[in-house]
């Protein structure tokens, strides 16, 4: 028989390491720190168990006790005072609201603390006007990281040349600094990466991807001014996605997967080189079509007739599409209204082979209304 147990037993020690390692990889950030000083056991256990930081769940100082920028700026010292005593390794490292304006370079040495400690998910997700800009550099040398998403930093030319992140599988950019020559470089030094976008990136005119056979998803957002995206030998890309003007010469070659493209903006700005001299598709030769792009993505005017031509001339590029995304920024009485005008345009003036014999459902986004659905 099992001996009787009284108050004074300490079961937390009886427990072997590793289920308290199992326990503390359940808890948040901050429910973990407040365990860990149950025990001495709790401790070697914490510094055992990969660390998880994220400054979603640190406490926040009441309002009216600090200035309102502290409650942002404290987050830091947390952060560094938990980097600073774990050994790692590092399962996920996420900040989305601590501020690290004028600690550059303190932020600088998270990013070399996180390569040597072997991290496996990076996401820092900035404010804007925070204006942080902080080099990223080590991080792309980290043999083990797996997802990286960098806001407002700036990674340079000589430290993606040195890029080495063999397990990187996603990567976001988003209001990043970085070159078109670091751009290559940075996907060279990734070959598992399946998940690239890019949003508010400054520094690219052209985006040119090139021989990632792993690559799954591109993501575009928001370059008025780009002139370029090429795409070359990417058997597996499956969705090139984003908000892609006219006025960008849109080339893609050797991608026989893709099958979500979109959204395309249709502007009565942009001229239609684009579609009519640029969009190459697996075949070689000036306009060919894409035979494996089932959902298409279009922004348009409805109310602009000169758009709605452009439109029907760009599905002629895509003769097999079943589904058909049309998002609308001239919303007026209604959507049966709109629902009228796609379908005459789609069924009667332009009888298109894609409509006649592939199409199954439109879907139309409009700014004051719902998104609905036309099926056929």
């Amino acid at each position: 028989l099992a001996r009787p147990r009284n108050a004074s037993d300490d079961r937390i020690n009886e427990l072997p390491e590793v289920l308290l390692s199992d326990i503390l990889s359940r808890l948040g950030t901050a429910e973990a720190a407040r365990t860990v000083v149950l025990s001495t056991r709790l401790r070697d256990a914490w510094l055992a168990t990969p660390l998880r930081l994220d400054d979603l769940e640190l406490p926040v100082p009441a309002r009216g006790k600090v200035p309102s920028i502290e409650p942002w700026t404290a987050r830091a010292d947390v952060v560094t005072r938990a980097l600073d005593s774990h050994p790692g390794p590092v399962a996920l490292f996420r900040l989305s609201r601590t501020s690290f304006r004028g600690r550059v370079p303190a932020a600088e040495a998270w990013f070399r603390q996180l390569a040597a400690k072997r991290a496996r998910e990076v996401s820092l997700c900035f404010s804007p006007e925070w204006c942080h800009d902080a080099l990223a550099d080590p991080l792309l040398g980290c043999p083990t990281l797996r997802v990286l998403a960098l806001g407002k930093c700036h990674l340079s030319d000589a430290g993606a040349s040195a890029a080495a992140a063999a397990a990187l599988t996603e990567l976001t950019l988003s209001e990043t600094c970085i070159s078109e020559a670091a751009l290559q470089s940075v996907l060279s030094g990734c070959p598992a990466l399946r998940s690239l976008v890019l949003k508010h990136v400054h520094g690219l005119q052209r985006i040119r991807v090139s021989s990632c056979r792993s690559l799954i998803l591109l993501g575009v957002w928001h370059y008025k001014q780009l002139d370029e995206i090429t795409v070359e030998d990417a058997p597996c890309l499956e969705r090139l996605l984003g908000n892609m003007r006219l006025n960008a010469a849109i080339t893609v070659t050797g991608a026989p997967k893709l099958t979500a493209f979109g959204y395309a903006v249709v502007s009565q700005s942009d001229s239609m080189g684009f579609f009519a001299h640029t969009l190459q598709g697996v075949n070689k030769g000036l306009r060919a079509p894409i035979h494996s792009v089932k959902i298409l993505a279009i922004s348009v005017k409805f109310s602009s007739k000169k758009d709605m031509e452009k439109v029907m001339s760009l599905l002629e590029s895509f003769p097999c599409l079943e589904t058909l995304h049309f998002q609308s920024s001239d919303y007026r009485s209604g959507a049966d209204k709109d629902y009228t005008t796609v379908s005459d345009y789609i069924q009667k003036r332009y009888p298109i082979r894609c409509v006649a014999r592939y199409l199954k459902s439109i879907i139309l986004e409009c700014e004051q209304h719902n998104p609905g659905m036309l099926e056929f």
